[in-house]
């Protein structure tokens, strides 16, 4: 316990430095005031000594007897002295203008901080401490019985607040010098002592009773809180903080909550005035702390927590706060309302502190009536202060959270013991109050809300809350009482509330006048239609038909924002978009649907297919309005959804599942439709300069062409079966879709050169892949690689390479493209090095000559033919 007492002592102390620091600029106006004063009225006499000389042209003799000697300035106001009628001077005098004072400041150097500020809390804290030091050298040593020991600390005490007075006596006004600092480290110094004393009485030596020490100790911090209307707030601090220690360090056997609670309502109200008075609000953090701490400690503490007692207590609070902003009428110091920044910010915050105890309260009281109707008084009294005070009316937010958190919570064990959602069920005994609660609270929350609309200068705060309270109270206790099962009621329920909803926005719609306030009113509600509807929907379907009913709100909300133009609305689509498109996209069970035997007519078609057109549709009346991440959102949503329906009905129609084999060539198809969709895709963004468009039919581009290699290799090339018919068989959809696909982006679907160039290589490789495996097809049927090349099929190779190479530089030089010539160009020069350097060795007989025959004669004709179809330009001359 002495170490405490140090402890104690050493932080009433040094709560002095930090307390004092405040009250020094209040004094420094007023010394500077007096400073201005004073000099004004020797500037006025010196005026008048001046008034009173004779005037210019005036001799000795022209001055009468009894103004001959003008009284000296210290003695002008003496009741001997008559002062002559001077007003017709005074009115022939110009105007005097007063000199400007400045006032004596305090020193800005590190020596004058040093000397006048820390050295004299740093003694203050000093003091306080030798006081505590002397108790304990006192009590170590035996050198004093008990009695003498409290007697010398109290007198210790009471000298060193009588030399605070002394020294407050000397200070001269408007100087900063030492002594102006003492008197608060004097004074706090010795409260501090003289409450260690008596504590000491008490706790060591037992020479008080509880109740007379817890008197004793009451009456030392309200002294020194009186204190403090003569020496500042540093006083006013060490006090506060004494008054609230008092019943920790007075304990008893059975602790009583109506004496703790009176004497902490007393002290605060009589804090609260003292500060209201003075105008020194930050000290109100102090009242705030330890008022509302004792509530928090009680609760978690006592045996018999007097719930009852301490809600009443709560509630009182709340009005102390109440009037530490708007005083008390009838109380002339304590009349009118506080604007200073400070004061605001201190009420807004005691009132969620005090709601987050009611909560508390509720749970330590079981949720009994009690506590459950002091949580109706509050949340009536937090909306009536948001109606009558504009500049607080954001407390409707607290009334509405402390309705919320206290029905998500109600009868929940604290902590929970296992994340299990029966835990969460609410007991079937509480059921039938809790849906009282439930239906109370929406009620008084969105009705009162709705009906403050048409009173307050600022209806869209009041909106949010009455339309966002009824809903997120059906959420919670459907969570609490379903526990997340499907059931048509709640679905009922939700679209009832959603008609309520639409009724409140048509009326706000009637008075809509262009303001903010009503505009964001307006949007309050209409996205409350919207998110009422949505929880009906998921209040009521499962698997597929939810996402649809979620994507169907997109272009419900395109046509409403359309028409109020509010940003709330696109935050809200955004969110519901991003939730299809993780419904859609990243859940695992879509695999698991019951598909149907039935092609395209399935789940699909309406899954995905509804998604998509929504979508579309939304992205068409949110980007005509604005372009930014909503609309490239919903762009990216519309892609996928197409190419996820396409993808799967095919599928489908392929396989009867949704997945592939992997070793089928009818496998072959999908890569080629998500190049023909991504190819689309690509040239679609192209030419409306869409980045989302070009970019995900780029990348869907990338994925097919992946996916084709892969799957020629695991099926063409592993010797499956490509099918008997020539041409029309796997390899079309292998590699001319393929071909095909990147000849239309190098046509339409870029305009960057690099790009281009790339996709016509990679269309040229495919077309010469297809027209060498279609080559192989003709001599070996449906199994490209069995058996070995003939002399014949070797032939067929040169004869096939040639035809194409002569085919795409006959279109080159018809059409004048230079990149097909060349190319055509090169492939003749492959075809002629196989011809020389392989047919030779590979070929014999007839097939060799041949081979020859043909390579030499096309080879001329392409001369001859370029010669024709493309002049030699003249040299320059």
């Amino acid at each position: 316990m002495t170490e405490l007492l140090l402890l104690v002592a050493m932080a009433l102390a040094i709560s002095a430095w930090f307390v004092a620091r405040g009250a020094r600029r209040q004094i420094a106006i007023l010394n500077r005031r007096c400073d201005i004063y004073d000099r004004r009225l020797l500037d006025f006499m010196e005026e008048l000594r001046r008034v009173r000389s004779p005037l210019p042209g005036m001799g000795p003799t022209d001055v009468a007897p009894t103004e001959a000697a003008l009284p000296a300035a210290d003695d002008f106001l003496s009741p001997a002295e008559e002062v002559p009628d001077l007003e017709p001077v005074m009115a022939q005098s110009p105007p005097i203008e007063a000199t400007p004072v400045t006032p004596a400041r305090r020193p800005a150097n590190w020596e004058g901080r040093l000397t006048e500020n820390w050295l004299v809390w740093l003694g203050g804290a000093a003091l306080a401490l030798g006081g505590a030091f002397l108790v304990k050298v006192s009590i170590e040593r035996g050198l004093l019985v008990p009695i003498v020991r409290v007697i010398l600390g109290l007198c210790l005490g009471i000298a060193i607040s009588g030399t605070a007075e002394r020294s407050r006596r000397g200070i001269r006004p408007g100087h900063y010098d030492l002594t102006y600092y003492v008197p608060q480290v004097l004074a706090g110094a010795g409260a501090a002592i003289i409450f260690a004393s008596l504590y000491a009485a008490y706790a060591f030596y037992d020479l008080l009773p509880g109740p007379i020490a817890f008197t004793l100790l009451a009456m030392t911090a309200g002294a020194t809180i009186a204190q403090s209307l003569r020496y500042g707030p540093a006083v006013a601090a060490i006090g506060l903080i004494g008054g609230y220690v008092v019943p920790m360090l007075v304990g008893s056997t059975d602790p009583q909550a109506v004496p703790l609670f009176a004497y902490l309502t007393v002290l605060t109200a009589a804090a609260l005035a003292l500060l209201r008075h003075r105008g020194w609000w930050w000290l109100a953090w102090l009242s705030l702390a330890g008022a509302v701490g004792w509530a928090f400690l009680w609760l978690g503490a006592a045996d018999k927590p007097e719930t009852a007692v301490v809600g009443f207590y709560l509630l009182l609070l709340l009005g102390l706060f109440v009037a530490f902003r708007h005083g008390v009428p009838r109380v002339g110091f304590l009349r009118g309302t506080i604007d200073a920044p400070m004061v605001p910010i201190v009420s807004r915050t005691a009132f969620w502190i005090i709601a987050a105890a009611i909560v508390l309260l509720a749970h330590v009281d079981g949720f009994a009536s009690g506590s459950i109707g002091t949580a109706v008084v509050a949340t009536v009294a937090l909306m009536a202060i948001a109606f009558h005070d504009s500049r607080l009316d954001d407390t409707v937010a607290t009334a509405g959270a402390l309705a919320l958190v206290l029905l998500a919570g109600w009868a929940l064990p604290l902590p929970v013991p296992e994340m299990n959602l029966w835990v969460f069920r609410v007991a079937t005994d509480h059921v039938a109050d809790f849906s009282t609660a439930a239906v109370g609270f929406a009620a008084l929350l969105g009705v009162g809300g709705f009906i403050a609309t048409r009173l307050v200068p600022r209806p869209g705060r009041w909106a949010a809350v009455s339309a966002a309270a009824p809903l997120l109270i059906m959420l919670i206790a459907y969570w609490r009482l379903q526990q997340f099962d499907l059931h048509i009621a709640w679905g009922i329920a939700a679209l009832v509330l959603a008609g309520i909803e639409l009724a409140a926005a048509s009326a706000i719609a009637s008075r809509r006048d262009g303001a903010m306030e009503t505009e964001i009113a307006l949007a309050a509600y209409a996205v409350a239609v919207l998110g009422s509807t949505i929880s009906a929907a998921a209040l009521s379907f499962s698997n597929a038909w939810l996402t649809v009913v979620f994507a169907l709100h997109l272009p419900a909300m395109g046509w409403i924002e359309g028409r109020i133009r509010v940003g709330a609305l696109r935050w809200l689509a955004a969110a519901v978009a991003a939730a299809v498109l993780v419904r859609l996209m990243l859940n695992p069970y879509v695999l698991d649907y019951q598909l149907g035997p039935t092609p395209i007519f399935n789940w699909l078609l309406y899954g995905y297919g509804v998604p998509a057109v929504a979508f579309i549709v939304a992205t068409r009346q949110f980007g005509s309005r604005a372009d930014n991440l909503l609309v490239g959102l919903l762009e990216l949503g519309s892609v996928l959804f197409s190419f996820l329906l396409l993808t799967l009905e095919l599928l489908h129609v392929l396989h009867g599942r949704l997945t592939m084999s992997l070793d089928d060539c009818r496998d072959l198809a999908v890569p080629a439709l998500w190049l023909a969709f991504g190819t689309g895709v690509l040239i679609l963004g192209q030419r409306r300069h869409r980045p989302v468009l070009r970019w995900t039919g780029g990348g869907l581009l990338v994925l097919a062409t992946a996916t084709d290699f892969v799957l020629q290799i695991a099926t063409v090339f592993d010797d499956a079966s490509v099918g008997r018919t020539p041409v029309l068989n796997a390899l079309l959809a292998a590699d001319v879709v393929p071909a095909f696909a990147y000849a239309a982006v190098a046509l339409r679907g870029t305009t960057q050169p690099v790009l281009c160039r790339a996709a016509r290589i990679v269309a040229t490789g495919f077309a010469f892949i297809w027209v060498t495996l279609e080559t192989r097809h003709l001599f070996r049927g449906p199994h490209l690689f069995n058996g070995a090349a003939s002399e014949a099929e070797w032939y067929a190779y040169s004869v096939a390479w040639l035809l194409f190479a002569g085919a795409g530089l006959a279109v080159g030089l018809a059409r004048h493209n230079e990149w097909l010539r060349r190319a055509g160009l090169v492939g003749i020069a492959l075809v002629a090095a196989k011809v020389f350097l392989s047919d030779t060795a590979e070929l014999s007989g007839l097939l060799r000559a041949l081979s020859f025959l043909g390579i030499g004669g096309a080879l001329v004709g392409i001369g001859y033919a370029y010669r024709r179809l493309r002049p030699i330009e003249p040299a320059a001359l």
